[in-house]
């Protein structure tokens, strides 16, 4: 899967992975409780390395999407461990342990490398989706999403989306960290596993919703805010980004932005791997950009900073110092 990367990728400790992997494997079990999470939570803030081995295992390189839940721990680590190790025999071990998974009759959708070709709808790099659901709500699918629907009931499994509930209130959207349910005649947008968000984050444009995370207290989040949530907390509470809902549109606002984050986001909609120079990492960047047309805002970047586009047919793009 094209990802964006940094230019550096810095090295870990093969005993830090080795507690990353364990704790991920503890707390995907589905055995653990909020003590267990708390402590994990603890781990990752005692230091900076601690926290970038659980962000690269959780979903920031996110080459291969690895979902261990009810995997046996020795599975897990297997599978985990490929995701980490860059060598292409740990990566076709892991798939082999993968499929022997599979072959003993266990559930695909909870092992899958790539839920978005397992879930009931998603889109590929670039496109955007509409759908109607059962209580007449409106379902807006960004580009590499992948969602769940039976009835009433939605998993987003991975991106974002634009929902419009109905008149009932019987609409919920579940993330690996808990559930939306959303009032009726709310209007909402919900993200989740992208690049540098903690959790999933909720943006209500309309009407209300409460935010139950899997393992803490539920909260009320009302029209104008926004705020992002674990399996323990939600976060602080927040005013609505503006041109939050741009991205309906294929558009991109940004105010203030590093250019690295004008970059990740751009990825998203690109075929092909978007690099960024750290040098030029830290840019300011304030604009409206076309996210259906990458290239094009590439450009754009290069006219009114001081960068230029490095391109090797067309697929690979760095943006480094002019």
């Amino acid at each position: 899967m094209n990802r964006f990367k940094s230019a550096n990728d810095q090295p870990l400790d093969e005993c830090v992975l080795d507690q990353a992997l364990n704790w991920m494997v503890a707390l995907q079990s589905g055995t653990c409780g909020a003590a267990e999470q708390h402590a994990c939570q603890q781990w990752r803030n005692e230091n900076p390395q601690h926290e970038l081995a659980w962000q690269r295992l959780a979903g920031l390189s996110r080459d291969m999407r690895l979902n261990t839940q009810a995997l046996p721990a020795s599975d897990a680590r297997q599978l985990l461990r490929a995701r980490s190790v860059p060598s292409r025999r740990t990566l076709l071990k892991g798939f082999a342990g993968l499929s022997v998974a599979t072959a003993l009759g266990l559930s695909v959708r909870e092992r899958v490398l790539l839920p978005e070709l397992f879930s009931d709808y998603h889109t590929a790099t670039g496109e955007r989706r509409h759908l109607r659901l059962a209580d007449n709500g409106d379902l807006q699918l960004d580009t590499r999403t992948a969602v769940d629907i039976r009835g009433a009931h939605l998993a987003l499994n991975l991106g974002r989306l634009l929902l419009s509930t109905g008149t009932s209130a019987g609409t919920t959207v579940q993330t690996s960290n808990g559930w939306v349910r959303p009032a009726a005649l709310s209007r909402m947008i919900i993200s989740h596993d992208l690049p540098r968000q903690q959790g999933t984050q909720v943006q209500m444009l309309a009407g209300s919703a409460s935010i139950e995370p899997s393992h803490g207290a539920s909260l009320m989040l009302g029209m104008g805010h926004q705020l992002s949530f674990d399996c323990l907390q939600g976060g602080p509470l927040a005013t609505l980004s503006s041109g939050a809902e741009a991205w309906t549109q294929g558009l991109l606002i940004a105010e203030r932005m590093p250019l690295r984050e004008v970059l990740e986001q751009l990825d998203r909609y690109r075929r092909g791997v978007l690099r960024c120079d750290p040098a030029v990492a830290g840019l300011q960047v304030s604009g409206s950009f076309s996210l259906d047309q990458p290239d094009a805002s590439l450009d754009l970047l290069a006219k009114v900073l001081p960068v230029r586009v490095q391109r090797v047919f067309g697929y690979l793009a760095t943006v480094v110092p002019a």
